[in-house]
């Protein structure tokens, strides 16, 4: 069965693939800023066996959310940073760190990479110390690989961390960093050409741009990641995915 993505809003996405069903950051909570109302607890927080968290900023780790997957979910269990293990209200957790290899439900394979962020923009971007607090993961499914970035930016550790990974769907975040968000806390991302440059050196067939979407005053145009693309004749797909619209991802042709 080819695997199916769906795309929650912000970084949020539910794996689906035969005996898994999989939650990467999910943020299923309202909130005063969202532009969009929160996807349905009774459809996407039932029957969930792994709940991957990046890092721990609300849209990404979310305790109500945590709580009302749990409910749902008995048997759930959250993959995140070893230091967030105090942060996910005492569920099952596995503490993982780049460089980590997990087996997950369904056959999933999941590399664990590096992300470079921070929790405030004075912090300086870095990955979030030792062990650090900041991740991305490669999912492999019946044969493709997903690459979900997390937040993060792109520097030499995180490319070579990268190097000989195969990744055929980038998930990268493309709303960038401002000078003037930064002052209201606000750490950035990839921008629109970054995430292009970083789907084509990882070897990517199509990029998926995220964390666009979801908050007033944080948003960006999704389909700049197809015109940054067409600018260097990027030899991949953009593809901006629906909320809530189930994406099949066929296996790309090598």
């Amino acid at each position: 069965m080819t695997p199916v993505l769906t795309f929650l809003g912000q970084a949020g996405f539910l794996l689906e693939a035969p005996g898994a069903r999989i939650l990467i950051d999910p943020f299923l909570a309202e909130h005063e800023a969202r532009r969009v109302p929160p996807p349905p607890l009774d459809v996407y927080a039932v029957g969930i066996d792994r709940v991957l968290v990046t890092h721990e900023h609300l849209d990404h780790l979310d305790p109500y959310s945590l709580r009302e997957i749990a409910a749902r979910s008995p048997e759930v269990a959250v993959v995140a940073p070893e230091p967030l293990r105090d942060q996910v209200g005492g569920l099952p957790f596995e503490g993982v760190q780049p460089g980590d290899a997990l087996e997950l439900p369904g056959g999933v394979r999941l590399r664990v990479v590096p992300a470079i962020h921070a929790l405030h923009p004075d912090d300086g971007y870095s990955p979030g110390g030792d062990p650090p607090r900041f991740v991305g993961y490669v999912a492999e499914a019946d044969g493709v690989a997903i690459y979900h970035a997390g937040d993060t930016i792109a520097d030499e550790r995180l490319l070579a961390a990268l190097e000989g990974v195969r990744v055929d769907v980038a998930l990268l975040p493309v709303n960038g960093r401002t000078f003037f968000r930064e002052t209201r806390d606000l750490v950035g991302n990839l921008d629109a050409r970054d995430a292009v440059e970083l789907a084509v050196r990882c070897g990517a067939a199509i990029l998926v741009p995220i964390h666009w979407d979801l908050f007033e005053g944080n948003t960006e145009r999704a389909g700049a990641a197809a015109d940054a693309a067409d600018e260097i004749g990027a030899p991949l797909h953009v593809m901006t995915l629906s909320r809530e619209r189930p994406w099949a991802v066929a296996p790309p042709r090598r």
